[in-house]
């Protein structure tokens, strides 16, 4: 797995359910923004940078295949913001991490 070499992270809410963002640097090579921090109804997870099709659904350009590596970013990207930004997270649950993980629950961050 290629690790996480750098993490940023950065409060911002947009008014629904989104505390912050992140940007992540792979192996010294590859650095992936706007990752979505997120406060669901079961928990916070992180959402991966999506764009927009012409027919208005969400396509991810940036996601983990395997749950090990969902898991690793999960936790990596969380716990930088819980460092950060102590009063945003708390003692919430990270979903995906701490429960069962339901990708839909992302996608429907999304809209």
């Amino acid at each position: 797995m290629v690790p996480i070499t750098k993490t940023q992270v950065y409060a911002r809410s947009d008014g629904k359910n989104t505390i912050g963002y992140a940007h992540i640097t792979l192996g010294d090579t590859f650095v992936v923004k706007n990752l979505r921090i997120v406060k669901g109804k079961k928990g916070i997870f992180v959402g991966m940078p999506s764009n927009k099709t012409k027919r208005g659904d969400f396509v991810d350009i940036f996601f983990p295949i395997s749950q090990e590596a969902r898991i690793y970013l999960t936790e990596t990207v969380i716990e930088a913001f819980r460092q950060e930004y102590p009063e945003l997270v708390g003692e919430a649950r990270v979903y995906g991490v701490d429960t069962d993980f339901n990708h839909d629950d992302e996608k429907e961050a999304a809209n």
